[in-house]
């Protein structure tokens, strides 16, 4: 029972940022979806801190780019060879056409050197990230 132990308070942890960063996100106006599944093992300390991170850059990007008006949403799955990361949200006319900041760059870079992938699409105001990254034992 240890480690599901270990789960259930590595999920707690991750929940209580989503929360806190879902209702800094509310403040202002926005309005979206925040969801975590459930890990099917331990997460290793590596993969919590990019858990931690990755998600924080994500809010921090809606709140500066997103249209408070349009809908968002911040997923978090896991399957027994990954761990999926899913957001979208619509920016801001202004926001149009940027391209990746240097800090969802820097987690491209991580995902990427660790056989990960990281997708983003845009088309007109839509925004998406696609992002696995493979599950350690």
């Amino acid at each position: 029972v240890p480690a599901e132990a270990g789960i259930a308070s590595q999920r707690a942890g991750l929940q209580s940022l989503i929360d806190e960063e879902e209702s800094r996100l509310e403040a202002p106006g926005f309005t979206g979806d925040n969801l975590l599944a459930e890990p099917h093992r331990p997460l290793t300390p590596e993969t919590m801190r990019l858990l931690s991170g990755l998600p924080a850059e994500l809010y921090a990007n809606i709140a500066e780019h997103a249209d408070r008006g349009e809908w968002y949403a911040i997923c978090v799955t896991f399957d027994t060879d990954a761990i999926h990361v899913s957001a979208s949200d619509t920016t801001t006319p202004a926001d149009m056409g940027l391209g990746l900041g240097s800090g969802l760059d820097r987690y491209r870079t991580i995902i990427e050197t660790h056989g990960g992938t990281f997708q983003t699409h845009t088309e007109q105001a839509h925004w998406q990230l696609d992002v696995s990254i493979p599950a350690k034992n």
